[in-house]
């Protein structure tokens, strides 16, 4: 005897007719089954011959006892009986992330990403689903991206463009731009937008050398054909956003980092520039089943877009 297709089988059979052919088979008479189950006999019945139709076997006989599973009976019980055992995990587990998901989501971010919205966004994710642990840590967009491919983390914020290693997938997330912080008595703090050949007039305060926004810096300085010389180098927007505070010239900040500048001591100017521009992306691992948790965490994110097809970023 052939058995049916795997997918005929699973276009025909239903739960329903697996819980009352279990019934039937505790009851041992159909009559009792469809009073337990509340419904007709002949229903029950019309049930099982579907199964019994489906994988063409015999799944019941009467004897002095009652109605009794055949050999074959007994073992589609058993199978039943595993089936709903998995349905109540499911059950079980769904519930939970009713009542609020629990777990743990590793996530790695920038920081124009932290200062900017993401912490906002982590702020109201932990008031929805209190039982989940957030472990957040700072790193930069090549750091974040590292992260991710060796699955140290969860899932990562960074900002374009840092190459991204065959196994990460990337979703669109937020738009970012660069801005200039100035001291307000400065000669180019009354400008309303600044070209980056301008900015290379005055002394800038550069920002962790291995960033993103310092490795823009240097390539739009080799598009001018000029190095970036920077007069002073810090390790931390705060400390630059000190420096130019104290009239150490100027720096350039995500537009997130600048708007943490001192009140009345410092403005910020645009730049013109493309490539000042930038987008934020979430990553996660490619392939991975990821916990529910992560999922929960990334639907909240991406919202609507959510379900779309990942892309890699642009390398």
């Amino acid at each position: 005897m052939t058995p049916p297709p795997l997918k005929k089988t699973i276009s025909k059979l239903d739960l329903l007719s697996l819980r009352l052919f279990l019934t039937v088979c505790e009851e041992k008479s159909i009559g009792r089954a469809a009073e337990r189950e509340s419904i007709t006999p002949s229903a029950v019945t019309k049930r099982i011959q579907d199964l019994e139709y489906l994988f063409d076997v015999k799944l019941l006989y009467r004897n002095a006892k009652g109605t009794i599973p055949t050999p074959v009976g007994e073992a589609l019980a058993e199978h039943a009986r595993q089936i709903f055992q998995l349905v109540e995990g499911i059950r079980t587990d769904l519930s939970e992330f009713a009542e609020g998901a629990k777990g743990h989501v590793r996530i790695s971010a920038v920081p124009s990403a932290l200062a900017g919205f993401l912490a906002v966004e982590l702020k109201d994710f932990a008031a929805m689903h209190p039982r989940i642990d957030l472990d957040v840590r700072e790193h930069l967009s090549f750091e974040v991206v590292h992260a991710v491919s060796t699955g140290t983390a969860d899932i990562g914020v960074y900002a374009t463009p840092p190459e991204v290693p065959g196994d990460v997938d990337t979703y669109a997330y937020k738009q970012d731009e660069l801005v200039v912080v100035l001291p307000k008595d400065h000669p180019l703090a009354s400008k309303k937008l600044l070209t980056f050949a301008e900015l290379l007039t005055t002394d800038i305060v550069g920002v962790n050398e291995s960033s993103s926004v310092m490795n823009q810096l240097r390539r739009a300085a080799a598009a001018l054909n000029q190095h970036l010389v920077l007069r002073y180098q810090v390790q931390s927007n705060e400390i630059a956003r000190e420096m130019v505070a104290a009239g150490f010239g100027a720096t350039v900040l995500p537009q997130g980092l600048a708007t943490h500048a001192r009140s009345g001591q410092l403005v910020t100017v645009p730049l013109a520039e493309a490539w000042a521009k930038r987008e934020m992306r979430i990553c996660v691992r490619r392939g991975a089943v990821l916990p529910a948790p992560t999922r929960v965490m990334l639907q909240f994110l991406l919202g609507k877009r959510f379900g779309e097809l990942p892309e890699q970023a642009v390398k």
